[in-house]
C-alpha cells in the first residue's frame, strides 16, 4: 500500500487521476508450459492459429531474427477446475483490492473480465462448462461477474468510479459474441458500474485484442451504445484524427490509449497543442508485451526512455505543477 499510495499521490500532483485494474486468478487457464493452472473448466489452451497473431508482430519477429510470443504457450497445462470455495475467495478478491485501492487514494477501479482471462472464463460459453450454478445458463454464467460487481459496488461506495473491462466479441467458434456481451454490460450498468471498457478476442485470437490497424472494435462499441447510459470506451484506435472521428460520429464515448502512450507520453498534449505531426507513432510491434511476458521490465522500440522514468528530472515530484498542494505545508 505505500507504494501505489506514493504513485497515486504522484500522479495527483501531475493533474491526473489514478485508476487502478483489478484481476484476481490473473490469465487462468492461459497459462505457461510447466505451470499449474486454475480455471473455471478444464479446457486448455491448445493451439494459436498463426493467422490470429498480429501480422506487426510477426514483421517485427522476422526482423529481429525472433521466434514467435505465442509459442511460449505450446503445450499449455490443462487447467484444473476450481471449486466452489476457491471461486468465491476470487470473487471477494475484487471486493478486497478495490477497498485497499480506495485507502490508497485511487480514483476507481476497473474490474477485469476480458481477454479470455479468468473473469472472462466464466462469461464465455467457450470456456465455461461447469454444471453448479457457475455454469451452463447465461444466468449462471455471469454469477460470477454479477457478485463481483455487486459486492464491489456495496464496499467502496457511490462517490468511488467503478468500472469493467469486457469482451465485446472473442472471435472464436462457440465463443462470446456482441450480443450476449452487450448484456452482460447492460446488467453491469443496472448494478452500479459507471462505465464499460471495451475490448476483444483472447490469447488464441490476439490479433483481435492488440490490432494491427485502427477501429477494429468500433462496430462492437456502436451495438454496445445502443442499449446503455454509461459510457463506452474503446481501446486501439491510434491515429488522433481516427480518435476524433469516432467520437463525433458518436461510435463510442471516450477512447483508450494503451500501446500510443508507451510510444509517446505526450501524445495527448501534443494533439491538444495542434502538434500532431510530432507524436512519435506506435509500430505495432509488440515488443513491449514481449518484454512483460517474458517477466522483464517495459521496453519500447520508439521510445528508448520507456523503463528509465524514475532517472528523468521532469518526472520527479519537484517538478509537478501541484506539488505545494499534496506534499508542501501550507
Amino acid at each position: 500500500m505505500p507504494i501505489w499510495n506514493e504513485f497515486v499521490e504522484t500522479l495527483h500532483a501531475f493533474g491526473a487521476k489514478a485508476f487502478g485494474q483489478i484481476a484476481p486468478g490473473a490469465s487462468g487457464r492461459q497459462n505457461l508450459p510447466g505451470s499449474k493452472a486454475k480455471g473455471v473448466s478444464p479446457v486448455p489452451v491448445e493451439k494459436i492459429d498463426p493467422e490470429n497473431i498480429p501480422k506487426g508482430e510477426k514483421d517485427f519477429e522476422a526482423r529481429k531474427g525472433l521466434s514467435c510470443l505465442w509459442d511460449l504457450y505450446k503445450g499449455a497445462p490443462t487447467p484444473e477446475e476450481m471449486t466452489i470455495e476457491e471461486i468465491q475467495w476470487n470473487e471477494n478478491s475484487y471486493v478486497v483490492v478495490a477497498r485497499l485501492m480506495r485507502e490508497c487514494g485511487f480514483d476507481g477501479a476497473e474490474l477485469h473480465f476480458a481477454h479470455g482471462y479468468l473473469g472472462d472464463n466464466f462469461i464465455s460459453p467457450r470456456t465455461n462448462f461447469r454444471t453448479d450454478e457457475y455454469g451452463g445458463s447465461f444466468e449462471n454464467r455471469t454469477r460470477f461477474f454479477r457478485n463481483a460487481v455487486i459486492n464491489t459496488r456495496t464496499q467502496v461506495g457511490s462517490d468511488f468510479v467503478l468500472g469493467a473491462r469486457l469482451t465485446g466479441e472473442e472471435h472464436m467458434p462457440g465463443g462470446l459474441t456482441i450480443e450476449e456481451s452487450s448484456q452482460v454490460a447492460k446488467m453491469g450498468e443496472e448494478l452500479g458500474l459507471d462505465y464499460i471498457h471495451l475490448s476483444a478476442g483472447c490469447w488464441e485470437a490476439a490479433k483481435w485484442y492488440v490490432p494491427d490497424e485502427d477501429g477494429t472494435m468500433l462496430p462492437q462499441a456502436e451495438v454496445m451504445k445502443r442499449i446503455l447510459k454509461i459510457p463506452v470506451i474503446t481501446p486501439a484506435i491510434h491515429r488522433p484524427a481516427a480518435v476524433e472521428e469516432a467520437i463525433r460520429e458518436g461510435k463510442t464515448d471516450l477512447v483508450s490509449l494503451c500501446r500510443p502512450l508507451i510510444a509517446d507520453p505526450e501524445w495527448v498534449n501534443k494533439v491538444a497543442q495542434g502538434e500532431e505531426n510530432r507524436v512519435r507513432r506506435c509500430i505495432r510491434c509488440l515488443a513491449c508485451l514481449r518484454r512483460t511476458r517474458h517477466g522483464l521490465g517495459m521496453r519500447c522500440e520508439v521510445n528508448r526512455e520507456v523503463g528509465q522514468e524514475q532517472y528523468m528530472p521532469e518526472y520527479y515530484r519537484n517538478a509537478a505543477p501541484l506539488r505545494k498542494e499534496y506534499f508542501l505545508p501550507k
